[in-house]
């Protein structure tokens, strides 16, 4: 696979950096709301594929972005690893933990099954960390965004222990043509104009739109996963296809 050169590492950084206070935004508008259903289901399917519980586990979580799947893992009771390559996204994810521990403190109450959460600046096509040193892998939106997520989904599987799974959560497009048509009209004209409104960066989600449409979706992503070693693929649309999970084993 070629490098995309409108996604290269310094584009990536910069951009996501700028809009790092309205990500979550970003991704809400983008999936009509569904985003947060989407992230739990990754969730379940990273549980069932470990077997039911996340406790103690390893995960890394790649292109974690403000932090919001590394929490939700990490309330499940993983210890997670969250990298992302822009720093104001990091810096977002870690002042929000910061505040959730400090409200926890002062309510001074348990909190159910909850894992450790660190983040690290780190480019997904050449992760700083050690071969089999996670026992499960996930990226949500991520892989799309990368110049080389054939890299990105190599290096995964390096870092993921024999038998460990991987979840890919990501934007898709759907079989349906009524359906297709009508979320390429919302991600074309609506889309950019309701970012720019309430973002106040429409230029970044007319690169969204732009980059879901050149994606290949889950078969392109269930292809990369068997050419980059990982085995036992499957995928799930949601929502009528505009987003899909991939699942796979190191």
């Amino acid at each position: 696979m070629s490098t995309d050169l409108q996604k290269s590492t310094r584009r990536q950084r910069a951009m996501f950096s700028t809009i790092a206070e309205h990500y979550d935004l970003v991704n809400d508008l983008a999936s009509l709301g569904q985003d947060r259903l989407w992230r739990r289901a990754a969730v379940r399917a990273l549980e069932d594929a470990c077997g039911g519980s996340l406790a103690g586990l390893r995960v890394l979580d790649v292109a974690c972005g403000t932090g919001s799947s590394s929490r939700a893992l990490a309330n499940r009771g993983a210890d997670v690893t969250g990298c992302d390559i822009a720093d104001g996204m990091l810096a977002v994810a870690r002042r929000r933990e910061s505040g959730r521990r400090r409200c926890r403190d002062y309510q001074r109450g348990p909190v159910c099954c909850d894992g450790t959460v660190r983040y690290v600046v780190a480019d997904a096509m050449a992760l700083p960390l050690a071969d089999g040193e996670f026992d499960a892998v996930t990226v949500s939106y991520g892989l799309r965004n990368m110049p080389r997520p054939d890299v990105a989904l190599a290096q995964m599987r390096r870092v993921c222990r024999p038998g460990g799974p991987i979840v890919v959560l990501d934007f898709d497009m759907p079989d349906d043509p009524l359906w297709r048509m009508l979320y390429t009209h919302y991600a074309t004209v609506a889309l950019p104009a309701l970012g720019g409104l309430l973002g106040g960066n429409a230029d970044a989600y007319r690169y969204l739109n732009a980059s879901i449409a050149r994606w290949p979706g889950r078969r392109g992503v269930m292809a990369m996963l068997r050419e980059t070693g990982w085995h036992g693929v499957a995928a799930k649309p949601l929502t009528g296809g505009i987003a899909s999970l991939c699942r796979a084993v190191a």
